[in-house]
């Protein structure tokens, strides 16, 4: 990284954690309702084969946005937490700028769901979510980038303000492509690319008064970025990868009905993600502050904050949609999740795995250990893929099997490297998380 990390501000600056906590719980709430609703839009317009070839085009959406999202936005949002107040805002100077190949070179990852779903999907399912798709994988890193930074800078209610109009405009997006009997195809991507082509542009306009006439302490290059960049692009490619594998796989020796019902699972499992994110805006900061100056005590403080609220509301969770109970909404919404008993049980203790390392991964990249994710990862996904294979005895019931596993490798040894980073570091309390001072 470049220099600027270095000499990163002690934890403490910056608005507290507890005073962060609701605008990104909503902000990450209404960012993933937007892609709930898209995940519903298509539930709804689809039957069972057709959204198995959705979810293989939704896995190379996620994977898409990696491309921009590590080689060039988290690095330079690293950088951003070395600079006090509205400076942190002025990495848009060079990091939007910088993003813009990446974020090209992302989206054509679309392709290769085209190209693996030929044989299954016709003509037309295959050209609407391909270019509908590309669109959303081609803008959806750049205002998540918006969003994130917007936090580091202590502007947590504006990233929500993003998100609550990128919930409204898919919806409304929706509602208005279902009424006009928009060819299924293009409904779901097509309401989450016009939702980040708002919500992006809202950003920016927030960012430019948020800013206050700051000036960018230093510039940075496409090269001070991908000199980390690259190996987080790389880490975190791997388990996506294998995740575009592994539903090829499963909608191959399965059929893309089981696809299409693990992909329902998968969508009635998400609040546990969403409940992470919300958790990850405001913790964030300081877990990568923690991290720059290796303060041990904080970093396990923030750590059982973030782990103990994610098995609560978990478990919360787990009562109400694990199973068709009358009180469940979701088997109103998304009845299809329920087709196969305990799969959506599953699928939420999958996404619990999932969710408990956000954090700690955070802490390694701001600690520049990128290359230890990327073997880490390197290991787990083979073990994710072989897992896959169980689909043609167990069907639907292999991705959350092949998550759980394979995470679970990955877990292992983020364990011993968090150990390795904090070896050494001095024992006494930092100043708690909820009390830091506002800059």
């Amino acid at each position: 990284m470049t220099s600027e990390t270095a000499n990163a501000p002690a934890p403490g600056q910056g608005a507290g954690v507890r005073s962060k906590l609701l605008p990104g719980v909503l902000d990450a709430g209404f960012a993933s309702l937007a892609t709930f609703a898209a995940g519903l839009a298509a539930v709804a317009v689809f039957d069972e084969a057709d959204l198995g070839v959705y979810a293989v085009f939704f896995v190379a959406f996620t994977l898409g946005q990696l491309v921009a999202y590590f080689l060039v936005y988290v690095p330079a949002e690293i950088v951003a937490v070395g600079r006090i107040g509205p400076e942190r805002l002025t990495i848009f100077d060079d990091s939007l700028r910088i993003g813009i190949m990446p974020s090209l070179a992302g989206a054509s990852v679309v392709f290769a769901a085209t190209i693996t779903t030929a044989p299954i999907a016709s003509p037309g399912l295959s050209i609407g979510l391909t270019a509908t798709a590309w669109i959303a994988t081609l803008l959806s890193p750049t205002q998540d980038h918006v969003r994130r930074t917007l936090h580091v800078a202590d502007r947590s209610w504006h990233a929500a303000v993003m998100s609550t109009t990128q919930f409204l405009v898919s919806g409304i997006a929706i509602v208005v492509m279902l009424v006009v009997d928009a060819p299924a195809a293009w409904v779901p991507f097509g309401a989450l690319a016009l939702a980040n082509l708002v919500s992006l542009s809202v950003g920016l306009l927030l960012v430019q008064h948020d800013r206050q006439h700051a000036e960018a302490p230093s510039h940075v290059t496409f090269h001070d970025l991908a000199v980390e960049g690259r190996w987080l692009l790389f880490q975190a490619s791997i388990p996506v990868a294998a995740a575009f594998v592994t539903a090829n796989i499963i909608t191959y020796l399965a059929g893309p009905e089981a696809m299409g019902y693990a992909e329902a699972a998968r969508i009635v499992a998400q609040p546990i993600l969403v409940l992470a994110a919300g958790l990850i805006y405001p913790l964030r900061p300081r877990a990568m502050e923690a991290a720059l100056s290796r303060d041990l005590p904080l970093s396990v403080r923030l750590e059982k904050l973030y782990v103990s609220m994610i098995i609560v509301g978990s478990v919360l969770y787990f009562a109400i949609a694990e199973a068709a109970f009358p009180w469940n909404p979701m088997q109103y919404l998304v009845p299809v999740a329920y087709e196969v008993n305990g799969l959506v049980a599953a699928s939420i203790g999958a996404n619990v795995i999932l969710a408990s390392i956000f954090l700690a991964v955070n802490e390694m990249m701001a600690a520049g250990r990128a290359r230890s994710l990327f073997f880490l990862n390197a290991l787990a996904a083979p073990v994710r893929i072989v897992v896959a294979t169980s689909a043609a005895f167990v069907g639907a019931f292999a991705r959350p099997l092949s998550e759980a596993i394979g995470e679970s490798v990955f877990i292992a040894g983020l364990l011993v490297y968090h150990r390795q980073i904090y070896r050494g570091a001095p024992a006494e309390p930092t100043p708690r998380p909820e009390t830091a001072s506002s800059s």
